[in-house]
């Protein structure tokens, strides 16, 4: 996909309403509930803020988190970060969450964290406009790549849905997606540089680019993170 080209428009979610796309996906742990799966996740925001504001490389760093929920969807909730504006890297955030991050952030919710995982989002549309969302997300992450003088870089397309409105096909999903990419890049299932995530819950998609998921991520399970802090 040329970044120079005209990028197509997709449609944001209704209930987003005027907050930011940009933010996480929380689930929630065991049986514990959204509403403090989502308290949970506000605390390590806010904890995490001051810390990371001196080691992210944003232009406006967030100030701020909000929750909101996601309709027909019991075991999930968005939290988007303030500013609207704000340019903060999601995906090396949730990193540093469940890794150097952590010991920071549990002193504010203790032992008892209701949050399962906190997945990175960078930008959300209506269900079935994956793929132009998709052509506005990934040039910001691979173009840079190839500017580097590379030949080639690899990528994998991880998809899972929760109660969708439509159920797609992984393989649709990561042929269209592909399609979105700029030639010279190849699918690799094994070690991929780049991770496009692609979460749809309810009527809704979620997406973002993260660098060395294999290796980093640890599934952005906060609660295994936790875990292994206190064992």
């Amino acid at each position: 996909m040329d970044s120079q080209l005209q990028k197509p428009e997709y449609e944001a979610p209704a209930w987003l309403g005027d907050a930011a796309a940009r933010g996480f996906l929380v689930t929630r742990s065991g049986g514990s509930s959204v509403k403090l799966a989502s308290e949970d996740a506000v605390k390590i925001l806010h904890a995490a803020m001051e810390p990371w504001r001196k080691i992210g490389r944003e232009n406006t760093p967030y100030t701020g988190a909000k929750v909101i929920e996601i309709p027909d969807v019991d075991n999930a909730c968005f939290v988007s970060l303030e500013p609207v504006d704000s340019d903060t890297d999601v995906a090396a955030l949730a990193n540093w969450l469940v890794s150097d991050g952590a010991e920071t952030w549990a002193k504010s919710v203790g032992k008892s964290l209701h949050v399962s995982r906190m997945i990175p989002v960078e930008a959300s549309c209506v269900e079935m406009d994956i793929v132009p969302m998709a052509a506005n997300v990934l040039p910001e992450h691979f173009d840079p790549v190839l500017r580097t003088g590379l030949r080639s870089a690899t990528y994998e397309v991880l998809y899972e849905e929760h109660k969708p409105s439509v159920h797609l096909l992984p393989s649709v999903v990561n042929a269209a997606i592909g399609e979105c990419m700029l030639p010279g890049y190849q699918v690799d299932l094994k070690a991929p540089s780049h991770s496009i995530l692609v979460c749809v819950l309810g009527s809704s998609a979620f997406m973002s680019v993260v660098d060395g998921y294999r290796q980093k991520s640890k599934n952005f399970a906060l609660h295994k993170a936790l875990a292994a802090m206190v064992a």
